[in-house]
């Protein structure tokens, strides 16, 4: 898989591309020396959100599974990080390279780099052949006067609508002399009385707002103190809120802290694992 090409593609479709271990390409638009223009660059933040939209992006453009895309990136991450620390250039075809620089990962747009927002026109503009004037060269071919044609199909219509209004209008005459008629007669109120239901005024209690909460997501249990500090430190250094805690002097826990919804810590515990542990499980520690 080309990772670098869809890294630009999926940076110019959504101004944004998040790289694990390495941080977040944001397209920005900066005010040029003319003015009402604009000029875009490419820049790198450190950290960035945790998802799996970029890994959805190459496995729908590869056919292929989100697990497979999302092993493919990591592994290009893990190879791209290694170049870099070498202080090697890390191309992103027509986007620009990557570099270290005083031990931090930057980003250096391509001198050529331009990018146009997609705009869609609200009109399309016909070119129309100019008529051509009669000159005195023309040929003038005279029309020579037809009979005139009775279209006897529209006067049998319009008879036939004629015909229609008239039945219409004796209907509703008639009924209105029988309506009539029948107001000039007494009316006797046959009705009983009608007892009102009672009418609950409970007042409903509205549902329970969902809020996010802080969950702690278990990534790895270590059964050595020094495996996990390693581990830690370095998700530390990626950006990521990572902690480490103990419940005896056996084992340690390596965590994520975010938030989340309790409908969708599921979803959230598969995107952790795809990322963090994917021979693994993810779970929610107190």
């Amino acid at each position: 898989m080309d990772i670098a090409s869809y890294i630009g593609q999926f940076l110019l479709r959504n101004k944004y591309c998040y790289l694990h271990g390495i941080g977040s390409l944001k397209l920005n638009k900066l005010p040029k020396g003319d003015a009402g223009s604009y000029v875009y660059h490419v820049q790198l933040l450190p950290g960035g959100s945790i998802d799996d939209l970029f890994a959805n992006f190459v496995a729908t453009s590869e056919q292929v599974s989100i697990s497979k895309a999302a092993n493919a990136i990591r592994e290009y991450n893990t190879e791209i990080r290694s170049l870099l620390d070498t202080q090697q250039k890390v191309i992103i075809p027509t986007i620009g390279y990557l570099v270290k620089v005083d031990n931090h990962y930057t980003f250096v747009t391509d001198d050529n780099f331009s990018y146009q927002p997609s705009v869609n026109p609200a009109l399309k503009f016909v070119n129309a052949k100019p008529i051509k004037e009669a000159t005195t060269s023309d040929e003038i071919i005279e029309e020579t006067p037809q009979k005139a044609i009775v279209n006897w199909s529209k006067i049998i219509l319009f008879i036939a609508l004629l015909l229609v209004a008239g039945i219409a209008i004796y209907f509703i005459a008639t009924q209105s002399k029988n309506i009539s008629a029948t107001q000039d007669q007494p009316i006797v109120n046959t009705t009983t009385e009608i007892v009102a239901p009672a009418i609950d005024t409970a007042v409903v209690q509205p549902d329970t707002l969902v809020t996010n909460t802080e969950y702690k997501f278990l990534i790895k249990t270590y059964s050595t103190l020094g495996a996990a500090v390693k581990r830690y430190q370095q998700l530390l250094s990626y950006g990521n809120k990572v902690g480490l805690q103990t419940s005896d002097s056996i084992s340690y826990q390596l965590y994520i802290s975010m938030p989340a919804s309790a409908l969708d810590t599921t979803q959230a515990k598969d995107s952790l694992r795809v990322i963090f542990n994917p021979k693994g499980t993810i779970s929610i520690i107190p």
